[in-house]
């Protein structure tokens, strides 16, 4: 008896089940491999599926590779056949109804159809076209919006006899997407990176949470289960990302990437990092991250070990982030972006058989490959895809926008996105879609509105004569520092800086204004004109934060290599009608992050933050004396601010909440009471960047809080979860294409284009 034919859905839903088996489990390139010839096959272009071709487009060689020398596509093939056979010879495969195969002397893969639990006819691979009812739901919501032209023409293509790829011109999966809640009594999050990773395979997600201790520790758990495993020894975690095979987690803490079984056990030191900017995990057994400020990409033995510079990339530029390592292993896509810019970052790729560099997009963070064909990135929030050929490392269409309102930093770059290489999608929604609104807070919780429109606004900073307003804002992905009138009650803009995003520092005349460059330095600026002219250059990143009470001295924290944040005063002078910086002076510089120092109303005391703890908390010294600091935050902290009254301090925490902490000093020491919630109201989502002032009114301060009207609150410990996401991306990229053929040539020419699909 012959066996049925295989639809196109059953044939995909036999992929997905392999490749998601223990046989597969960990062999990236073999899944890759797999994958590109089944969809090769599935779309009508068996006859290319030649030696040459498969080892340049699907295993990553370069235009040149011969073959009759490289025999690479002969072993992989090899492989691919015995983890087949293994599979199908496991209880999970023995009892499969569709049987995978890849013949030998072929890279043509075919189907068995089983009857009666036999595989007793061979069917071809080019499937028939006949359509399983989808069993899922569609999603609902505008998720991709192509155009009604792209929708309309579709069923006319399909109902003239055009197939794509031997398949009805549609979606071949429903688009499901759904919330899922990681963990209670924590708050998902982590000072920077990504949150939320998802394994290669799509079975296991890892977050970081903050637990009501205020210390960040690393969780997971498969996909089909309900509670979380904490992983111990992980305290103070970020960055989190899996081992190709799904086995283990990397990640940062204590000046350290480590790693960690997903299954538990005590976390191995890789080796010393002042800072982790993305890591990717290598089939190869090595990782390739941002281990520091030095501008450089590393690569770190898996194992541990010294890391060793990958590529060379000049100083004072944009530095290498988020690096992804693409298939083939030859090349590294990674963003390069200039501090507090990212929305005008690069895309680039790292050739690391000549350390060549070349620019991808132009103006895009986090950039990802993605096993479906696509090049995705962020820009302001909006993730775009644009098809991407690995073979000539380019993309090959336009980039289109698919998913809008991610939750990502326009600071650093990063995204609260990640996609397997099954097409499972793991995100975070940003609040109010990354929009927020400037109000006067009090203790109640009621607020005022201070400006008329939100907007992606950061570090509020009211003058001290509180006549003026400054305020960091994104407006088509440029960063400025804009300046308000507050004469009227409402802030009414007067002109805008163009400077770095990171906030503007009032001198206490309210005659200027201090901003941090990036990676220029300092700068000051009039408070009446905006033009910025350089303070103070140093090696590295430097943010202006408070100035003595009397004015002569400021105050700021400046990365560098080494140490990552330290602590900083240098003295400020007036000189022709501008400002003038003298030598600096180091205040504190351990092997902690230490940031926003920040003088007392009587100068005599420095509050500022500090991971020494293993969690940011805040501590106050006194000044100038070298003495330790006292801790006065619990349960986490950052940005301090002291208020005019000089009986109170207040701090930000991580899950967004503004805290405030009476104090009295006796006999030279700090005594701080118990800190306490300043409003019940939680604040808008700005990163490390400031997100208050507490500006001259007594009982009240400038906050940024989440736009409520065009979102619902985001759930604190919830992320989207997104199933066959590949398939969309696929349909609404030949849809798209489709479209712009039928608009721009003649009857003749559409008919070529379609037998050539």
């Amino acid at each position: 008896m012959e066996s049925a034919p295989v639809s196109h859905d059953a044939a995909l839903a036999v992929l997905e089940q392999v490749l998601g088996s223990p046989a597969f489990r960990g062999a990236e390139r073999a899944s890759l491999l797999l994958r590109f010839l089944v969809v090769r096959v599935l779309d009508g272009r068996a006859d290319g599926l030649k030696e040459y071709t498969v080892g340049v487009e699907a295993l990553g060689k370069a235009p040149g590779f011969d073959p009759r020398t490289d025999p690479i596509v002969r072993a992989e093939a090899s492989r691919l056949r015995a983890r087949l056979e293994r599979y199908y010879a496991s209880p999970e495969g023995s009892d499969s109804a569709v049987v995978l195969t890849l013949p030998r002397g072929s890279y043509v893969p075919t189907f068995y159809a089983r009857n009666g639990g036999r595989a007793d006819t061979h069917v071809p691979a080019a499937v028939s076209a006949e359509r399983l009812p989808n069993s899922t739901k569609p999603i609902r919501g505008p998720i991709l919006r192509w155009g009604v032209g792209a929708s309309l023409i579709a069923p006319a293509v399909v109902a003239g006899g055009l197939w794509v790829g031997r398949r009805p011109f549609a979606a071949e999966r429903a688009l499901v997407q759904f919330d899922v809640e990681l963990q209670a009594g924590a708050s998902l999050g982590s000072v920077v990176g990504t949150d939320v990773v998802i394994s290669r395979d799509g079975t296991r997600i890892a977050w970081v949470s903050t637990g009501r201790d205020g210390t960040a520790r690393l969780s997971t758990r498969q996909l089909s289960e309900d509670l979380p495993t904490e992983l111990p020894g992980t305290e103070g975690v970020r960055g989190p990302f899996f081992s190709p095979d799904g086995r283990w987690l990397g990640f940062w803490a204590a000046r350290k990437l480590k790693k960690i079984p997903v299954e538990g056990g005590s976390p191995t030191v890789l080796c010393d990092a002042t800072d982790l900017l993305g890591a990717s995990w290598a089939e190869d057994g090595s990782i390739v991250a941002t281990l520091n400020s030095t501008s450089t990409l590393w690569r770190v033995p898996a194992g541990g070990g010294e890391p060793r510079a990958l590529g060379d990339f000049p100083a004072g530029g944009p530095s290498p982030a988020w690096a992804q390592i693409l298939p083939g292993e030859t090349h590294i896509l990674y963003t390069a972006a200039r501090p507090f810019d990212a929305d005008r970052a690069n895309i680039e790729v790292l050739s690391l058989r000549d350390k060549s560099r070349r620019v991808l997009v132009r103006g895009g963070t986090f950039g990802r490959y993605l096993a479906s064909g696509f090049l995705s990135y962020i820009n302001q929030g909006t993730l775009y895809v644009a098809p991407f050929d690995l073979a000539r490392m380019d993309t090959v269409g336009p980039a289109r926008p698919v998913l809008s309102d991610i939750s990502y930093s326009s600071t650093f770059g990063y995204a609260q996105i990640d996609i397997s290489r099954t097409g499972t999608v793991v995100y975070r929604k940003s609040a109010g879609a990354g929009r927020v609104v400037a109000v006067r807070l009090d203790s109640t919780g009621a607020s005022e509105p201070l400006l008329d429109a939100a907007g992606q606004y950061t570090s509020p900073a009211v003058s001290p004569d509180g006549r003026r307003f400054a305020l960091s804002v994104v407006e088509a992905g440029t960063p400025s520092v804009a300046f308000f009138d507050l004469a009227g009650g409402r802030a009414i803009r007067l002109l805008n800086s163009a400077v770095s995003r990171s906030g503007a520092l009032w001198t206490r005349d309210s005659r200027f204004v201090v901003m941090s460059s990036g990676s220029s330095g300092i700068s000051w600026a009039r408070a009446d004109s905006g033009l910025p002219h350089p303070l103070l250059s140093g090696g590295g990143v430097q943010l202006p934060w408070s100035f003595m009470p009397n004015g002569d001295r400021l105050a700021y924290h400046e990365l560098s290599a080494a140490r990552s944040f330290d602590l900083w005063t240098v003295p400020i002078t007036e000189a022709e009608g501008g400002l003038r910086a003298g030598t600096p002076t180091l205040l504190l510089g351990t092997g902690a992050v230490e940031v926003f120092p920040a003088f007392s109303t009587d100068g005599q005391w420095v509050a500022y933050g500090s991971d020494a703890s293993g969690s940011q908390e805040i501590y106050v010294r006194p000044f100038p004396d070298d003495q330790p600091g006292v801790k006065v935050s619990t349960g986490g902290g950052r940005t301090p601010k002291w208020s005019p009254n000089g009986r109170e301090l207040f701090y930000g925490t991580d899950d967004r909440r503004l805290m405030v902490v009476r104090y009295r000093t006796t006999g030279g020491r700090f005594v701080p009471d118990t800190p306490r919630l300043f409003s019940p109201v939680r604040l808008a989502d700005t990163g490390v960047l400031p997100n208050y002032d507490i500006g001259t009114e007594t009982g009240r301060v400038v906050a940024l809080v989440p736009e409520t009207s065009s979102a619902s609150p985001r759930p604190e410990n919830h992320v989207t979860v997104m199933l066959n996401f590949f398939d969309l991306l696929r349909t609404a990229d030949l849809r798209a294409r489709l479209t712009s053929t039928l608009r721009a040539n003649s009857p003749a020419t559409l008919k070529r284009v379609a037998l050539s699909f």
